[in-house]
């Protein structure tokens, strides 16, 4: 059995340009962006590549990337920068933000309000003098504040998320991270504190107990360690998504589980409490 036929934009000599020709050219970008999307997060609608991060002193509470916004100021900033989004009927589009964008907090409690930062792509037809269409589309963007459950919602893009401390916003929620980025840099030095702690600690927790690695207590800390450098050579080495970051601390806490179970603890106290950890909450769960 034959698949449906899948018109493709290919310009000829001569060659008449048809509605269906000018709906394969019009979904040429669409379905680029989200070839992208499948690969490199399946099931996102969107994913801010570059920038449009909230201003504010990096945190050592929460998970990567959390943010202490100036909470006496009147409302947030975000930085410029690119995004692929979705609107309310599906279609993705690269948007890139040139100027700052700026929000009031939406209550007098500034910074610890509960809630999620979004940046909210609006899409309307564009029109001439006199109401002529034209074969063109506006975006509008701007910065807002939603309730958690609304967050979800595939056409918000979500920026950042209160903490629930009162101070702090996480960023790393569906964004990517170049290697010489200041969050990647944070991360990878906690990485050293962990292999420190890896070195320096005692034979002890149920894997040393059962002997699984057998009676060398340097081997359990070699492997340990060996973990931590193949994370740290990953961040290192190529930009990667939320996801990616997500994955990574999931295998590190798994081998680390298994080796030198007190450095998967900390791992996990760096990550923080559930209801702010965002992505990161499945490392927190059993069996991940």
């Amino acid at each position: 059995m034959k698949s449906p036929p899948l018109n493709h934009f290919r310009p000829r000599d001569g060659a008449l340009l048809d509605l269906e020709t000018l709906d394969a050219l019009a979904a040429s970008p669409d379905r680029i962006l989200s070839a992208y999307l499948n690969v490199s997060w399946p099931g996102a609608s969107c994913l801010v590549l570059d920038g449009l991060e909230l201003k504010g002193e990096w945190s050592s509470a929460g998970p990567p990337g959390t943010v202490r916004p100036d909470s006496e100021a009147p409302g947030i900033t975000v930085s410029a920068g690119t995004a692929i989004v979705t609107d309310v009927t599906g279609n993705r589009y690269l948007v890139h933000v040139e100027e700052e964008l700026r929000a009031e907090w939406p209550t007098k409690s500034g910074s610890s309000v509960r809630g999620v930062l979004v940046l909210i792509p609006r899409v309307e037809p564009a029109k001439l003098n006199g109401d002529v269409a034209v074969a063109r589309e506006t975006i509008q963007l701007e910065v807002g504040f939603v309730k958690p459950e609304q967050a979800a919602q595939s056409y918000l893009v979500p920026l950042a998320q209160s903490l629930g401390n009162g101070r702090d916003w996480t960023t790393d929620i569906q964004r990517v991270w170049q290697p010489e980025h200041d969050a990647i840099r944070i991360l990878l030095k906690r990485f050293e504190e962990l292999e420190q702690l890896v070195w320096k600690a005692e034979p002890e927790g149920a894997v040393w107990e059962r002997q699984m690695l057998g009676r060398n207590w340097v081997r359990y800390q070699t492997v340990a360690a060996s973990s931590l450098q193949a994370a740290r050579m990953f961040l290192e080495t190529r930009p990667s998504s939320t996801l990616d970051r997500v994955r990574i601390l999931k295998a590190l806490k798994h081998q680390l589980k298994n080796s030198v179970e007190r450095a998967a603890t900390e791992l996990m106290q760096m990550v923080g409490p559930p209801e702010g950890a965002g992505p990161y909450v499945a490392i927190l769960e059993e069996g991940s």
